[in-house]
């Protein structure tokens, strides 16, 4: 440094041609340049470090930094002097101050220390986790819909129900929780079971169909294929084809005889051997969501026997009438079943 010139940090010039400075430290500077006697000198002096700087960052950073190719690329720069400002070339006796090599090495640590801290703040910038994932939640309302899960698994919705798919489904477990009613065809896959959360109570399946209805404080679960296991706290239960068990406080029935149209919501078929006709009318009231009553207590007890397949509300009515010599009387959304009464 010139004797005529006040010595400044090495460090402190490299981060300022480098825009790293705390203003109190770039009002040092420039009170440093208006002080300098030789004012063009201590300019020439910024401006060495300005061509380090912008020697340094002429090609992007790459992934990998390649801290000791950078060195002998510094190196070979100041030994060829490519940093020397204005028309000077060489080292000159006559030139009012100079810069030992020592002052390059330092300036170009600092140029590369901060290259350096700038790349390792985009990497962190841009490896930060991604904003958590939200769970999904399926909803039928009015209507019964049906659903493909990520893993594969098909569910059907019945009416005015809601389903919670977690959101690391099919990450490391299969998770969904319940409320109303649905039917599950289950994806097998024997290192992440399916568990279902309802009211309380968990269903646990590797693979499987069956239904399970949780719409108030009871939850039952009819299987149709496979295994079921069916726990609330330490009751347990495990299910298979043909079975079905309910849930009532904390404690887990085993029902004796299946509805054979529990299912019909979703399958559209209902099957009745020699049924009383207040049961084929409730089975009818949630298969087909339609409000059917009977006028009178006599014909209650009717019984019927027949199967419908995918009939509409009104031939499947139309036949039962016909059977049991009953009238059909629709008022505004209401339908109510009248008739004489059956031997």
């Amino acid at each position: 440094m010139s004797q005529h010139l006040t010595q400044l940090p090495d460090d402190l010039l490299a981060r300022y041609v480098a825009g790293e400075t705390t203003p109190d430290e770039a009002a040092q500077v420039k009170a440093w340049l208006t002080a300098a006697t030789d004012h063009a000198a201590a300019e020439r002096e910024l401006l060495r470090y300005q061509k380090i700087w912008e020697q340094s960052t002429a090609t992007k950073p790459q992934t990998t930094v390649n801290t000791d190719a950078a060195w002998e690329k510094v190196k070979a720069a100041v030994s060829s002097k490519q940093f020397t400002a204005g028309s000077e070339q060489s080292a000159d006796i006559n030139r009012p101050f100079k810069v030992s090599f020592g002052d390059y090495w330092r300036a170009a640590a600092s140029i590369l220390v901060v290259i350096g801290l700038g790349w390792l703040g985009y990497l962190w910038l841009n490896q930060q986790p991604s904003k958590p994932l939200i769970a999904k939640v399926l909803e039928s309302k009015n209507q019964t819909t049906e659903h493909l899960l990520p893993d594969g698994t098909k569910v059907f919705l019945n009416q005015n129900t809601q389903l919670t798919v977690a959101a690391d489904f099919n990450q490391t477990s299969r998770s969904v929780t319940l409320k109303g009613e649905a039917y599950f065809e289950v994806k097998r896959d024997e290192q992440k079971p399916f568990v279902i959360q309802a009211n309380g109570s968990e269903v646990k399946v590797l693979g499987t169909t069956f239904n399970v209805k949780a719409y108030g404080p009871t939850v039952s679960v009819t299987v149709t294929s496979g295994k079921v296991q069916l726990a609330k706290k330490n009751a347990k239960t495990l299910l298979v084809k043909g079975e079905a068990a309910a849930v009532q406080a904390d404690t887990i029935v085993r029902l004796r005889a299946v509805n054979p149209n529990a299912l019909a919501y979703h399958t559209r078929v209902f099957v009745f051997e020699k049924t009383d006709l207040e049961s084929v009318v409730a089975s009818l009231r949630e298969g087909y969501h339609a409000d059917i009553q009977l006028r009178h207590r006599n014909i209650a007890h009717c019984r019927l026997t027949a199967r419908f397949e995918r009939e509409s509300l009104d031939n499947t009515l139309a036949v039962i009438a016909e059977t049991l010599q009953l009238k059909v009387i629709r008022q505004g959304d209401q339908i109510i079943l009248d008739g004489e009464g059956c031997q």
